[in-house]
């Protein structure tokens, strides 16, 4: 039998080596700052949290003097009549009244105004929102970072978990190889029969198909991971360089009391501060306020349209304070603030609700973290049994003591029993992202 499986199996290796020979190796460190760097929606929700903090310095002005060059010219069609008891100024006085208009049929007004807001709570109201919505923003960031950092940690640990499991696959196709080999021996010396024959052949290109397969879902990860992380699939070769996926840190971590703040519950808690305010703001509204004026100018009056005539033009200012004491604003306070009210209330149900979830996860996963833990352990025995029955198989096919349908079982068993160990490896590191997120510990990954 000529040995053109294990040349096959040889060439795929060799090709996959030299294909990622000239790639880049990254961490999950390395992966979770390119994407935070790099990601459209994370760059976006950054983008409106510096917009909200440009709000705040424009809300802060509103504090500054305001200062407006005024001009006004009038045409009075109709000079305002007023009654002047003309009688008060005689020596006996009487109560005579005379009808004088005053005024001319055209004035103009030409100064500089002056106001400067002394107390004004609503001013200091807005700016509080405004600091509370820029909170929010950069919650929603936070929120949006440990879901991105998630993500990419649960496709590294898959990409990680497909690695280990080619590289077991790549064995298995070689092993396969060779015993086809010396099946196709004994089936040309005619020491065995066609169906055992078949037997080897198929259960060869199983392996392969199994390599092929898994080769192409590692690519399908990568491409994945690329996307998250803004590079090209075929120029990162993803490593643990960080060692952070250790069984040191998984005990770590299951002993570990530590809790932080979910990025959900600090927006929540930014939340309910914002309503808090915003029940504060509509009772500010109601507040006096209090502003310093000023103008200087110079006021014409003339009965011709004359603006620089001259003579006609006095001058004017005044400085002084006004006073504002709002009594009605066209707005029913009571039912906005029991509006507010109630959003208070939702917002603190949510919370719990989410403080009970992250909680519940968080136990559930740990619990799966030990329960997989002893599942590991058993099919790990069960693959180095396997794995010594099938190389004590071979010898004793190979000195004519075994026949072959035994070997194909026991290889069958083997490439079993190892599969299950990947995947249940892979599953224990993605309950301990699980416990991460839920604890919200993610950062710890950067």
């Amino acid at each position: 039998m000529k040995s053109k499986y294990i040349l096959l199996v040889a060439t795929v290796i060799l090709f996959l080596t030299n294909a990622t020979a000239q790639t880049r190796t990254i961490g999950l460190k390395e992966c979770i700052n390119l994407a935070l760097a790099n990601k459209s929606n994370i760059l976006a929700l950054n983008a409106e949290a510096t917009i909200d903090s440009l709000n705040i310095k424009q809300i802060l002005a509103k504090n500054l003097p305001q200062i407006a060059l005024a001009y006004d010219y009038l045409y009075n069609p109709i000079i305002r009549t007023n009654i002047v008891p003309v009688g008060q100024f005689s020596q006996i006085p009487t109560k005579e009244t005379r009808a004088i208009k005053f005024g001319t049929t055209y004035n103009q007004m030409a100064g500089l105004q002056v106001m400067q807001p002394i107390f004004d709570a609503t001013i200091r109201s807005k700016i509080k929102d405004s600091q509370l919505q820029y909170r929010i923003k950069k919650d929603q960031v936070a929120s949006a970072n440990a879901e991105l950092i998630f993500e990419i940690a649960k496709t590294f640990v898959s990409i990680l978990a497909k690695q280990d499991q080619l590289k077991i696959s790549k064995f298995d196709t070689l092993r396969t190889a060779s015993t086809l080999k010396i099946v196709g021996n004994k089936f040309s010396d005619g020491n065995i029969s066609k169906m055992d024959f078949n037997k080897a052949k198929i259960n060869h290109n199983n392996s392969i198909f199994a390599y092929k397969e898994l080769i192409s879902d590692l690519i399908v990860e990568k491409i994945y991971l690329a996307f998250l992380i803004n590079l090209q699939a075929k120029t990162i070769d993803v490593v643990d360089v960080d060692k952070i996926f250790t069984e040191q840190n998984l005990n770590a971590l299951t002993q570990s009391n530590e809790t932080k703040i979910l990025p959900k519950i600090s927006e929540l808690d930014s939340k309910i501060l914002l309503v808090q305010q915003q029940i504060s703001g509509e009772k500010v509204k109601y507040l006096p306020k209090l502003f310093l004026n000023g103008y200087l100018g110079a006021d014409q009056f003339s009965n011709d349209l004359k603006p620089f005539q001259s003579n006609t033009w006095f001058g004017n200012s005044f400085l002084g304070l006004a006073l504002r004491l709002p009594i009605t604003i066209g707005e029913n306070k009571s039912n906005k603030i029991s509006q507010f009210q109630s959003q208070i209330k939702s917002l603190n149900f949510q919370k719990e609700e989410e403080l009970k979830e992250s909680e519940k996860n968080k136990q559930i996963a740990l619990q799966e973290i030990g329960n997989l833990k002893e599942e590991a352990k058993s099919y790990s025995l069960n693959v180095d049994l396997l794995k010594e029955n099938v190389q004590l198989y071979n010898e004793r096919l190979l000195a004519g003591q075994e026949t072959y349908e035994n070997v194909n079982l026991e290889e069958i068993e083997y490439q079993k029993e190892t599969q299950k160990l990947n995947n249940v490896n892979n599953k224990i590191w993605q309950q301990w992202l699980l416990v991460l997120k839920n604890a919200g510990m993610l950062d710890k990954l950067k």
